[in-house]
């Protein structure tokens, strides 16, 4: 098994020169992460929002995909519109990307809703953390300068752009990561470089909520979110349908085509924070040699009020 582990991330390894799958982490919770996909909606609301997610992928796959992501975006009047800091942990075997992404949006409204445009400047860094080739032929590729170096790492600066619109019943957003679509170059063995090229991705996102005369206190939120990238003919869609009784108990189920369904549930602890889980049920023939995926969030949202200023005293932030 272990020779069949080490033969496996090998291929990883060799393919990475030339990737042109989706190369963005998912999300089966992303319409309480929009921040993530979508630098367009910071400063989209007049609370400072702090979200930490945790997925692991595939329970039961040795070195199957773990994430941890955690994000903080708040309004700045001064600006017009709003900053945002999002940072991300991503390791699948061998291989750690590390990316921790600054961004401003310019928020106006525009009808019934807000509109927000905004750019984020993203550093990465991928490593390879102590990798243990184990080659085809016994050991003779040990120098082939396409595989990396078992410690190998390198950071490249990226662009995010997003469009973000919301109302109180619905929102939608158009975003692109990875615009400068840059080449980390790994060494390699034997004194090569293996080139991990990012490519661009593209992501439409929206929801709506509504209510049931028929279901008082039920409120339905449906969602979607379409992406893509711009090398290959990948395109993912995600469907989820939730409901939310008495502001309070969350539930609902999830559709990621021809990949996974899942289901859902989370509770508003109190109006600032709210927990929430998932869990997917693979449905590609990934299902035979995995215990599906675990996904959890945590997100507070709080305000700071600051008194006016009185003459001869000092202002004491309030929060809220």
């Amino acid at each position: 098994m272990n020779r069949i582990k080490g033969l496996f991330l090998l291929a990883i390894s060799l393919l990475a020169t030339q990737l042109h799958a989706q190369q963005d982490v998912q999300f089966t919770q992303y319409m309480h992460n929009r921040i993530f996909f979508n630098p367009g909606m910071a400063g989209n609301s007049d609370a400072i929002s702090l979200n930490f997610g945790h997925r692991t992928q595939w329970i039961g796959f040795d070195n199957a995909p773990v994430t941890q992501n955690i994000n903080v975006e708040l309004p700045v009047d001064k600006l017009h519109g709003g900053v945002m800091l999002n940072i991300t942990n991503d390791q699948i075997g061998f291989f750690q990307d590390i990316s921790a992404a600054l961004g401003y949006a310019y928020q106006t409204y525009v009808g019934p809703g807000k509109l927000g445009i905004g750019l984020s400047v993203d550093f990465r860094n991928k490593n390879v953390r102590n990798a243990q080739w184990i080659f085809p032929d016994g050991g003779a590729g040990s120098n082939d300068p396409a595989v990396m170096n078992p410690t190998a790492q390198a950071m490249a600066p990226e662009l995010n752009f997003g469009a973000y619109y919301s109302t109180d019943q619905w929102f939608a957003g158009l975003s692109s990561s990875r615009l400068l679509q840059s080449t980390q170059n790994l060494p390699g063995l034997g004194g090569g470089t293996a080139a991990y090229r990012s490519v661009m991705h593209y992501y439409l996102m929206g929801g709506y909520q509504f209510e049931l005369a028929t279901l008082p206190g039920i409120r339905f939120a449906p969602s979607a979110l379409f992406r893509t990238d711009a090398s290959s003919q990948n395109f993912h869609t995600d469907l989820n349908f939730n409901a939310v009784v008495q502001d309070k108990i969350y539930g609902g189920l999830g559709l990621r085509v021809n990949d996974a369904v899942s289901l859902m549930a989370g509770y508003q602890v109190m109006p600032s924070l709210r927990v929430s889980y998932s869990y997917d049920i693979n449905t590609s023939p990934l299902r035979a040699y995995n215990g599906g995926s675990h996904e959890i969030f945590v997100n507070y949202q709080f305000t700071i009020e600051i008194p006016p200023r009185i003459k001869g005293s000092y202002r004491t932030p309030i929060f809220l």
